[in-house]
């Protein structure tokens, strides 16, 4: 994946290009947060825009200094369905499951490069993780909203530990990558699962 730009200001969500960055007095007004991403998130930082001094950014973070993002529903139109990715499944999977179903709620597992929910776009979240036991709070917290929630995993024993919750809303899905010929061949098994989900 190639190194992406994200600016979150008054406008919204930006996605640009990282060699835009020497640009950022021109493309943004006020206050912004920026993150570099590839794949994972590279830096974090805070900008600020005053008369013509031109842009002040600060240290990359390894914390987001914006407030945490919580999901919330596309306006006038319910949420059908949330996808959460654990880390096996980061990057390419989101990109396709966006694309391929685009009322889905992704929240991409990203260990430690974020402290905090990340939101990338209206139905994209990159979501902190140190361990199984933040994965397991995650899927409970976004279970509670009512909405079907599929956890693809392809880890056996997180897999296990995720369906003994019981959450009425919550519905694992263990898939190894070893049992499919390919990426490809995996997304589409998530695309599969997801518009059952959105049907039921």
């Amino acid at each position: 994946m190639a190194r992406k730009l994200i600016v979150l200001d008054c406008e919204g969500v930006r996605v640009l290009e990282a060699s835009d960055l020497a640009q950022l007095d021109k493309l943004v007004k006020g206050h912004a947060a920026i993150a570099i991403i590839e794949g994972d998130v590279v830096a974090l930082g805070t900008l600020e825009l005053k008369g013509g001094e031109g842009a002040k950014v600060a240290a990359a973070q390894t914390a987001a200094q914006t407030a945490p993002a919580q999901p919330r529903e596309a306006e006038g139109q319910a949420r059908k369905v949330i996808a959460v990715l654990d880390q096996m499944f980061r990057g390419y999977y989101a990109d396709v499951i966006e694309r391929e179903a685009p009322y889905a709620e992704v929240h991409e597992v990203v260990g430690r490069g974020v402290q905090e929910t990340l939101r990338v776009n209206e139905k994209r979240y990159l979501e902190p993780a140190s361990d199984d036991f933040d994965v397991l709070r995650l899927v409970s917290r976004l279970s509670s909203s009512g909405v079907p929630v599929l956890f693809f995993t392809g880890d056996k024993r997180l897999a296990s530990q995720a369906q003994a919750l019981g959450l009425p809303n919550l519905r694992v899905i263990y898939m190894p990558p070893s049992e499919f010929p390919g990426k490809e061949s995996v997304a589409e098994a998530m695309i599969n699962e997801i518009k059952k989900a959105s049907k039921a």
